[in-house]
């Protein structure tokens, strides 16, 4: 059995100095600069709100559960998923249906369920074509992303770890040599002098690498972006196109746009007030379910109840984020509040 005696010994120095670490017994800490730890800060960001960011899209591009499981099994298992109607087809196939059974003496079998039926299976051949857009443009590349580089990353920073473990454990060797010189050999004061220049160089190696893909994030962002722009793209493209199908149908069934059921009741002028607005000048973490975790330069909403205004004392602000509509409280001092609103 070959067993490494050296390895041996890096990993329980590693081992005792993480645990002297948790335990409280470790007064010298080798600690990052600011500009790195803010990197640090930022990768996590980007980590968290990209697999945050893909779990929506993946639900609003096929909203039942069962269907994503599926997808997800067959792509594991390499196989491609089958080509099943989608629910806009499976309508437009029941309308075609029903058509054909009331027969064409009917108008409401031949004129109006069949063309409905047809319009709605070009609905789902566009809502497909869009799915495929956005998984190419927009899934794809940030699902690449954090399969590989944050990948990488994150085994770049648990290394980053391991050799900053390694220099914290060399130095309080040397530490303890230097306490205790005179009961110590000089050949082992060398050598704890020795492994400690060779921990520092490994750690300043390791540091420089885990720093320049940091910086590589930036470039990672603006890709994010593009994507963002693709999948904008792929969805105004697929509504202007339902939109043109569903005009189509509704010059072939004779209806006018003013056409309605409500049309002949006067509708009455509704005021809609605009709700208050805030910008978010720091990150905030949420430390509990009553409070909300937001990011710097976000723009919320302010929540008030009726004729409720905002004090001037209040040292926490319940607000609302505008898309995805969830809400909590945020110090007053993490806001920069928006005096035009009303």
């Amino acid at each position: 059995m070959n067993f490494n005696l050296k390895a041996a010994g890096t990993l329980f120095s590693r081992a005792k100095q993480f645990t002297e670490e948790k335990l409280g017994q470790v007064v010298d800490r080798t600690e990052y600069d600011d500009n790195f730890e803010q990197l640090l800060a930022r990768a996590d960001r980007t980590k968290a709100w990209t697999e945050r960011l893909t779990s929506h899209v993946d639900t609003v591009l096929q909203p039942n559960p069962n269907e994503r499981l599926e997808s997800f099994i067959l792509t594991k298992l390499d196989q491609k998923a089958l080509n099943k109607p989608n629910i806009y087809e499976q309508l437009g196939y029941c309308m075609c249906e029903a058509g054909n059974d009331f027969g064409p003496s009917t108008q409401y079998g031949s004129s109006a369920l069949i063309k409905c039926g047809q319009c709605h299976q070009k609905l789902g051949l566009a809502h497909k074509e869009f799915i495929q857009s956005a998984a190419i443009g927009f899934m794809q590349p940030l699902k690449s992303f954090l399969d590989g580089e944050m990948k990488s990353l994150t085994k770049e920073r648990r290394t980053l770890e391991m050799k900053r473990l390694d220099l914290d454990a060399a130095r309080s060797k040397q530490k303890k040599a230097k306490m205790t010189n005179s009961n110590v050999p000089m050949a082992m004061a060398d050598s704890s002098d020795t492994e400690l220049r060779q921990a520092q160089t490994e750690f300043d190696r390791q540091l420089e690498i885990t720093r320049l893909m940091l910086d590589g994030l930036n470039n990672s962002h603006g890709h994010h972006l593009r994507c963002l722009n693709d999948l904008v793209e792929s969805e105004l493209q697929y509504h202007r196109q339902s939109v043109q199908v569903l005009e189509d149908l509704r010059k072939q069934l004779g209806l006018s746009k003013s056409t309605s059921n409500s049309s002949t009741i006067p509708s009455t002028p509704r005021t809609v007030a605009t709700p208050r607005t805030a910008i978010v000048k720091f990150d905030y973490d949420a430390s509990d379910i009553n409070e909300l975790s937001v990011l710097a330069k976000e723009t919320v909403n302010i929540v008030l109840d009726d004729n409720e205004k905002l004090s001037d004392d209040a040292e926490w602000i319940t607000i609302e984020k505008p898309y995805s509509k969830e809400r909590g409280r945020v110090p007053r001092g993490y806001l920069r509040i928006d005096s035009l609103s009303s």
